[in-house]
């Protein structure tokens, strides 16, 4: 009798193990999204097949035409309705009995990419984003009665900058908004980061203000891959790291293992995502999977009284330091430091960090390393990184590309950055460029990459 409960247990336990392994794996563009009524993931491959479920079963995928294709919708969610609206704001369209029906006839307007897009008293609202060749501050919604989009009138103390790819989340009545890039005047088309005031703006009273300033490491961990829900973003850079909106805190923990996803979210305990280049797989796995020993706590948003009293400390730090080095002066001789940077086994063709492989890098980053190994110490412009992001195979909005060219830089660095114990800033050398003093030229990793 206890040999087979023993046997039971042993098949019962391997069906699991297999059940929980089950992976999909496809090919071409793709949607990944949470339906509202069921709770259930839902996969949109190439706008033709449909696979719902954590264990995916196909079912035929029915629809109303639209406009463009499904990897430019973005889903929101409204009770137990799921809505698709494009990206660049203007259609809208409604997951509904596995179809997808569109409900507006509103044209490809285009004109936010990159916004803030949040749901409040089950109306849609975007707020900043890129498009018409200018970054936007602008807030609209879209009314479900007249099937139209209007912008909404916003106050404040100060006008809110325009921004795009910013980070938010809401709490009760309140939208909180930090992070983001916009548009360079003096150097366009480039763009550069905001810095790190958060804004809140009071739904009720569609009023900004400033809160306070989030710490400079959530800064740097946002650079990695990050998922989000209603109360948190879970970070993976290296370490993994969540910031809790609530308790206001940044965990970090040790990184059990390291997954770059394509696309992703958090449900409960668990992240469902794509990952992989050009053959992605669709899976599901714990978020205890990847979470291991606790690093560090620290606060996320600081006050304002308390970020200015560091800056009055900081400055005093400074002087006083500066005045130590006045008064003790003395020659610093020149020395040469040992190669520490990366090198490429040309026989194996593997980058290696002190003679170990390096597998933190995805397809993207090693795209880079390899341009920058027939590049060395050369500056190169902007333009030349901006082509390296394109996609020759299909038309993208030029919004798209520059937040990709530039999330794959700074994520770059911040990865060489963390395995060498190099501060980012000697990862990048700036010059202007000869022949236009506009243009931004420049030298990634000098002195840090060899060919073997």
């Amino acid at each position: 009798m206890n040999k087979k409960f023993l046997y039971f247990v042993f098949f019962f336990c391997f069906f699991l193990n297999c059940s929980y392994a089950q992976k999909l794996e496809f090919s071409g563009n793709f949607l990944l999204f949470i339906e509202a009524k069921t709770k259930e993931p839902v996969l949109i491959i190439q706008d033709s097949i449909l696979y719902k479920g954590l264990q995916p079963v196909r079912l035929p995928f029915k629809h109303t035409d639209y406009l463009s294709t499904l990897k430019e919708y973005t889903p929101l969610l409204i009770q137990d309705k799921t809505y698709l609206v494009h990206q660049g704001c203007g259609p809208v369209l409604e997951f509904r009995n596995d179809s997808i029906v569109r409900i507006n006839d509103s044209y490809l307007q285009r004109n936010q990419f990159g916004a803030v897009y949040f749901v409040y008293k089950n109306e849609i609202y975007f707020f900043g984003g890129y498009g018409l060749f200018t970054t936007k501050n602008i807030l609209t919604k879209y009314i479900f009665k007249t099937k139209d989009w209007v912008q909404v009138q916003t106050r404040g103390e100060k006008v809110q900058e325009p921004r795009l790819g910013a980070y938010s989340y809401l709490k009760g009545d309140d939208l909180y908004v930090f992070g983001g890039v916009q548009q360079d005047d003096n150097d366009i088309p480039n763009t550069i980061p905001l810095d790190n005031r958060v804004w809140r703006l009071h739904l009720p009273t569609m009023r900004w203000d400033c809160v306070g300033r989030f710490d400079e490491k959530a800064r740097k961990l946002m650079l990695g891959q990050n998922f989000s829900d209603s109360n948190k973003i879970v970070i993976f850079s290296g370490v993994f790291s969540e910031i809790d909106y609530y308790a206001n805190t940044i965990n970090s923990y040790e990184m059990n293992n390291f997954v770059t996803y394509t696309s992703a979210y958090i449900e409960g305990s668990w992240i469902i995502g794509v990952y992989g280049g050009n053959t992605p797989v669709y899976c599901h796995r714990k978020l205890s999977d990847y979470k291991g020993k606790l690093i560090s706590t620290q606060e996320f948003i600081h006050p304002l009284e308390k970020d200015s009293f560091l800056m009055v400390a900081s400055s005093i730090s400074s002087a006083v330091l500066i005045l130590v080095l006045f008064i003790f002066r003395k020659p610093i001789k020149n020395f040469v430091l040992p190669f520490r940077g990366i090198l490429y086994d040309t026989k194996k063709q593997v980058f290696l960090y002190k003679g170990k492989p390096m597998t933190v890098f995805d397809e993207q980053e090693k795209k880079l390393l390899y341009f920058l190994l027939e590049r060395q110490e050369e500056y190169i412009s902007l333009f030349e990184l901006h082509q390296l992001f394109e996609n020759p195979n299909k038309s993208e909005p030029f919004s798209t590309i520059v937040k990709r060219r530039e999330q794959v830089i700074k994520g770059f660095l911040l990865k060489v950055s963390k395995i060498s114990g190099i501060d980012e800033k000697e990862l990048v050398l700036e010059t202007k460029n000869t022949e236009d003093k506009r243009i931004k030229d420049l030298l990634l990793l000098p002195n840090l990459l060899k060919k073997k």
